[in-house]
């Protein structure tokens, strides 16, 4: 599962759709023109959400959103400056 976005270091956003942090970390994306796969777990079925989330744990034990993969690099929560570092903006 994102073999091809982590070796190509195409950013990952796991998300959830009323997540308020979410969205401003989708808009903050947005706003500086990165093209990242948009991940909105809580929209997801039942058996791509467990997956999906057992993807998310080993990278982020906590689980929680937004969290921001690029390589083997994760940025959590609203780090906009961590966003920032392993995006080189």
């Amino acid at each position: 599962m994102f073999e091809q976005e982590i070796r190509e270091n195409m950013p990952i956003l796991f998300a959830l759709s009323t997540c308020p942090r979410c969205q401003r970390m989708k808009t903050f994306l947005e706003n500086h023109g990165i093209v990242a796969r948009i991940v909105d777990v809580d929209l997801l079925d039942s058996s791509e959400k467990q997956k999906h989330l057992k993807f998310l744990s080993r990278i982020n034990p906590a689980v929680s959103f937004p969290t921001l993969v690029v390589g083997e690099t994760a940025v959590l929560g609203e780090d906009y400056r961590g966003v920032r570092e392993v995006l080189s903006l």
